[in-house]
């Protein structure tokens, strides 16, 4: 009886075994299981193809357009991973995310649920900091010296990113 018992144990923790290993291999970037940052001799940097990190997040949030710049960054004692973009209707706009990050023992980041995000009026670059109560227009109006643009700010606590193919879909 003892043997049978620890046979059924042996094959039942292979099952589980050969489960494990073939989840992360699905082609789906799933940010519920899947990291999107990693800390590699000190610095943070993201662990998720860009195209598929705008993807996932254009979902949700589709005003992302061309990429200028992702980044992760440590602002208030969090580390958040941020994308600086031209707005996907008007590219003279500025469109600005932040999303908050929470790691793992092994030095790894997944996405948390708070995010924020800053769109541009008017505005040729958003940036976020908490010191200036949030977002702000870093440059003036696009074509128009001197005009100031203005930059809106939208928070959430519900999930950014959403499960996406590893490889874009075809149309």
């Amino acid at each position: 009886m003892k043997s049978m018992l620890i046979l059924l144990l042996i094959i039942w923790c292979q099952t589980c075994q050969a489960q494990e290993v073939v989840t992360p291999g699905d082609g789906f970037f799933d940010p519920q299981h899947d990291p999107v940052a990693s800390m590699v001799n000190g610095r943070l940097g993201p662990k998720v193809n860009e195209e598929v990190l705008v993807r996932s997040i254009a979902s949700k949030f589709p005003k992302i357009g061309t990429i200028e710049q992702l980044d992760c960054q440590e602002i208030e004692g969090y580390w958040w991973l941020t994308l600086e973009s031209r707005h996907a209707d008007d590219m003279e706009q500025s469109v600005f995310v932040a999303l908050r990050l929470k790691s793992d023992k092994a030095g790894n980041y997944f996405a948390d649920s708070y995010w924020t995000a800053c769109t541009g009026e008017g505005c040729g670059g958003c940036d976020f900091k908490l010191q200036m109560d949030g977002c702000f227009c870093r440059f003036d109006k696009p074509g128009e010296p001197g005009t100031p643009g203005a930059c809106y700010q939208t928070a959430s606590d519900e999930p950014l990113l959403t499960k996406v193919p590893l490889k874009p879909t075809r149309e």
